[in-house]
C-alpha cells in the first residue's frame, strides 16, 4: 500500500496523514495544546534571548491557550467528535520535556487517558532530555502511541550558532539515536532559508536526516515574525526570505535526499499579520501556497527518495 502524495500519477512524498490513517485504520486528528512548558534557551539556563526565528505565538495558535491542558483537548475533542472519534495530542510550543520525570508523567498520564486520545506528539529540543526522561518515555511508549518531535532546524553548527539555538548537531544525533534505541518513534524539525544557510548547507541538512534512524521530517520555511531577532535582520537588509518559487524548488531538492521511507509531516508553515508575520507574505496564504508546491511537484517529477545516498 502506498503512503504517497501523487499528483498526476507521480507518487511525491510519504504523507504523514496517509501514515497514521494506514496504520490506525481511521482517520485521525491532531491536536495542538499548551503543555505550560518553557524552554533552556529563554529561561537563562542557556539564553534569556530565545532562538533568532522563534515566537511560538505565531508557529503554534496553541501557545496563546491558557485553559487547563485537559480542558483544552476535551474542548477540540467536542467540535470535532462528529467527524473523528481518534486523537494524538500534540504538545506543541516550547520544550515539553524541560522537565522534571513527576512533572512530564503529571501532564502526560491524565492526557493519555482521555477517552479517544490514541496517542502523544511531544515537540522538544535535543538537549532537554535525562536518563529519567528517557526511561519514563519508555515506558510511555508501551501503553500509548508515542512520537517525540525534535527540533533540529538545520544541520549545520554555524547556522544554530548563529541563530542562537543553543544546541549542537552532535545533541541532536545522540538523542535520535537514544530515543530509536527504545523503540521510540522521532520526528525531525527544520527550517529552509535560514541566515546564513545556501542550497548546500541545506541539502547537508537532508542527507543528515536520511542517515539517521529519524521516522518523519517536517519542513517549512523561514518566517519573519514581528519581536524575533531575525525581523531586525530582515530590516536592515541583512535577510532575505525565500520566495514561493524558490522554496518549492528547496523543497523539492530536499525531499529527493530523505529516506523514501520518512514520512513527511509538513511541507511548509503559515501565518498571518495579525499573529505577527513580516514575510514572506505568501506564507498567509497557505491553500494558494500548496497548490503552487503542489503544480512544482508535478512539472519538475518530484520524488521523495530519488536522490537518497548520493
Amino acid at each position: 500500500m502506498t503512503f504517497f502524495i501523487v499528483v498526476s500519477g507521480v507518487e511525491h512524498f510519504r504523507s504523514y496523514r496517509s501514515y497514521i490513517r494506514d496504520r490506525f485504520g481511521k482517520p485521525v486528528l491532531k491536536i495542538p495544546v499548551n503543555g505550560g512548558f518553557s524552554c533552556p534557551n529563554r529561561d537563562g539556563v542557556k539564553s534569556n534571548n530565545g532562538c533568532a526565528f522563534c515566537d511560538n505565538r505565531s508557529f503554534s495558535p496553541a501557545a496563546g491557550n491558557s485553559l487547563p491542558v485537559i480542558l483544552q483537548v476535551q474542548t477540540s475533542i467536542a467540535k470535532a467528535s462528529k467527524k473523528f472519534d481518534a486523537f494524538i495530542v500534540y504538545l506543541q510550543p516550547f520544550s515539553n520535556t524541560y522537565g522534571s520525570v513527576e512533572r512530564i508523567a503529571g501532564l502526560y498520564e491524565p492526557l493519555a487517558a482521555i477517552p479517544g486520545v490514541i496517542g502523544l506528539a511531544i515537540g522538544t529540543r535535543p538537549d532537554c532530555f535525562t536518563e529519567g526522561v528517557y526511561e519514563y518515555l519508555k515506558y510511555l511508549s508501551g501503553r500509548t502511541y508515542l512520537t517525540l518531535e525534535i527540533g533540529l532546524q538545520s544541520a549545520n553548527d554555524e547556522t544554530l550558532t548563529f541563530n542562537n539555538r543553543g544546541h549542537t548537531v552532535e545533541d541532536f544525533r545522540r538523542c535520535i539515536f537514544s530515543l530509536a534505541k527504545l523503540g521510540i518513534e522521532t520526528v525531525a524539525h527544520v527550517i529552509l532559508g535560514l541566515k546564513p544557510e545556501n542550497q548546500a548547507m541545506m541539502m547537508s541538512t537532508a542527507r543528515e536526516i536520511a542517515g539517521l534512524p529519524v521516522n518523519g521530517v517536517k519542513i517549512h520555511q523561514l518566517m519573519v515574525i514581528k519581536g524575533t531577532g531575525v525581523e531586525k535582520w530582515y530590516e536592515q537588509g541583512e535577510l532575505k526570505c525565500l520566495s514561493i518559487e524558490e522554496y518549492s524548488s528547496l523543497l523539492c531538492e530536499f525531499l529527493s535526499y530523505l529516506r523514501p521511507d520518512q514520512h513527511i509531516h509538513r511541507i511548509m508553515a503559515d501565518s498571518c499579520e495579525g499573529n505577527g508575520l513580516v514575510a514572506p507574505m505568501w506564507s498567509s496564504d497557505k491553500a494558494k501556497a500548496l497548490h503552487y508546491i503542489h503544480d512544482f511537484m508535478n512539472i519538475n517529477k518530484t520524488v521523495q527518495g530519488s536522490r537518497f545516498g548520493r
